[in-house]
């Protein structure tokens, strides 16, 4: 057998041009009828049998090289046999059907990132709650950037066209864009490092670098976070990514995070009961609406001044939300019940000396 296709390989070599060229396309296309039905045929059946959604999709989106990529290999190889390295035949016909075979597999692969890509990062934001909108968006691109430039390139390469000066000036240009954007990578790779750790998310309320306020957008690149007079922050991520994040939302207490601690302290005169005082200040965060049951909660006689006794008042309120409207309740509240149970509140004193 492997003697009569020699024996016949050898009589081609020996023919003209012509006839070389004409069996080599002949073969070529009998050989794309074959693999057209065992496409079709065995294959297509398992792929269907198969409960495996990928393959019948990566399949279908194969289909176009499939059909087309078997003759395009063997015109390939005709020319690449028939003439010699450096002739324009060569160059033409070898060197159009690979950069015809390239382009169809670079369209392949973008078909195939606009397929997976995009559902993969959906499935990771379900499942870790992470806004990665952007970096979808970004890595996309960026694929789909690079498979059509490595194609390009090497079919100009197989088509005997330099491309050496065109690869200098492509890394001169990204080299040159990487400086550029250093500070900008800087920040993408900082967002991202934050999406993954989640220090905060949006809608919360955070203090960071002394802006306190909610989360308005957290992106790849910045952080924005509107403050209670509704101005807008923005703080680049490279920045935000080494300071101190005080999350109001993460807080609270075990199985309550909306909860929060709200602590103050109040004075009273020195001549006050300091056991009726305490007594009066838990019965008011007992009747405060805002406030939750905790183990935590107490009034504690924190100190005595020259003018008056120090209280300090720990209690924990449902939602961080309604702190200032707490804060504003339990005060009235203790200025009320003070007054009615005549406990003093001393003011501060000034002296006044005259010299003589």
């Amino acid at each position: 057998m492997w003697t009569i296709l020699e024996s016949y390989f050898q009589d081609l070599q020996s023919s003209s041009t012509m006839i070389q060229i004409s069996v080599g396309i002949s073969v070529s296309i009998v050989a794309t009828l074959i693999s057209r039905l065992i496409l079709r045929g065995p294959i297509l059946r398992a792929i269907s049998a198969s409960n495996n959604i990928y393959d019948d999709r990566i399949f279908n989106l194969a289909t176009p090289i499939l059909n087309t990529g078997v003759f395009l290999i063997g015109i390939w190889l005709t020319f690449r046999l028939v003439f010699e390295e450096g002739s324009f035949e060569r160059s033409a016909f070898a060197g159009g059907s690979a950069a015809i075979l390239l382009i169809l597999f670079a369209q392949f692969l973008t078909s195939l990132v606009d397929e997976f890509i995009p559902s993969l990062f959906e499935s990771m934001d379900e499942k870790t709650s992470l806004d990665l909108s952007t970096l979808k968006t970004i890595t996309v691109s960026t694929s789909k950037l690079l498979a059509w430039l490595a194609a390009i390139l090497i079919a100009l390469d197989q088509m005997n066209i330099d491309i050496t000066a065109i690869v200098a000036s492509a890394t001169i240009l990204t080299l040159v864009i990487g400086l550029a954007l250093q500070e900008t990578a800087a920040n993408l790779v900082s967002g991202l490092l934050m999406l993954l750790d989640k220090p905060f998310s949006k809608g919360d309320k955070v203090i960071v670098m002394g802006v306190k306020g909610r989360v308005d957008d957290v992106g790849l690149m910045t952080t924005k976070i509107r403050t209670g007079n509704e101005r807008l922050v923005v703080i680049p991520n490279t920045t935000l990514s080494g300071e101190i994040v005080e999350n109001y939302a993460l807080g609270g207490s075990r199985g309550d995070q909306d909860s929060m601690n709200l602590r103050f302290r109040i004075r009273t005169s020195l001549d006050a009961d300091p056991k009726i005082v305490k007594s009066l200040i838990l019965d008011i965060i007992n009747d405060c609406s805002f406030t939750i049951d905790n183990p935590k909660t107490e009034v504690l006689l924190y100190d005595i001044t020259e003018s008056a006794l120090v209280f300090r008042l720990d209690c924990w309120v449902d939602d961080y939300n309604s702190e200032r409207k707490a804060k504003d309740w339990l005060l009235i509240e203790i200025l009320e019940r003070f007054k009615s149970n005549n406990i003093g509140i001393p003011y501060p004193h000034l002296t006044v000396k005259q010299e003589e």
